[in-house]
């Protein structure tokens, strides 16, 4: 079987690079992103190549995407926190300079809201989860959670492509 490739998008702090380190296993404190990296994972028998982008600003974000990634990705994971409203904004932007540079480069999306270990309020994110079409929203604390809970948005992703999980 291919590598489905998967990205995750958000603004500069959100904690993307945390969440894909919680996933695939490094044991590590990340570092700020500064370049594209790719992290290689396997998901009960499905390898994932999960694509870590750069940028502070949405713009910067979608940029780095396009010229690192110049084709579809099967799942995007839109994270924000939830604890910051201008984050979920970001995404909007991130997707709409994405869709401006390609028709959609994703075939499916999920949206996460991390952070939520810290959240007063919480910053709800179903209505940008519609507007990126996505499966569903999910708020996890990537840093405190068990791993099946930062796991179930990858989970929903592929379930969405047909492809064989648990729940």
């Amino acid at each position: 079987m291919r590598c489905l490739l998967a990205v995750v998008l958000g603004v500069g702090g959100v904690g993307k690079t945390t969440y894909i380190y919680r996933l695939v296993g490094v044991p590590v404190q990340p570092k700020t992103t500064l370049r594209p990296g790719i992290y290689r994972w396997s998901l009960e028998g499905i390898p994932l190549c999960i694509v870590d982008i750069p940028g502070d600003k949405a713009l910067e974000v979608a940029d780095a995407l396009a010229r690192a990634w110049p084709f579809y990705f099967d799942l995007a994971v839109f994270m924000y926190d939830v604890t910051d409203v201008n984050t979920l904004h970001a995404l909007l932007e991130i997707n709409s300079h994405l869709r401006g540079r390609l028709v959609k480069p994703y075939r499916r999306s999920v949206v996460v809201g991390n952070k939520v270990d810290l959240a007063g309020p919480l910053v709800r994110g179903e209505e940008v989860a519609r507007a990126v079409e996505a499966v569903g929203v999910f708020y996890i604390s990537a840093l405190r959670d068990s791993y099946d809970k930062v796991v179930e948005p990858i989970r929903a992703g592929l379930r969405e492509l047909n492809l064989k999980v648990s729940r």
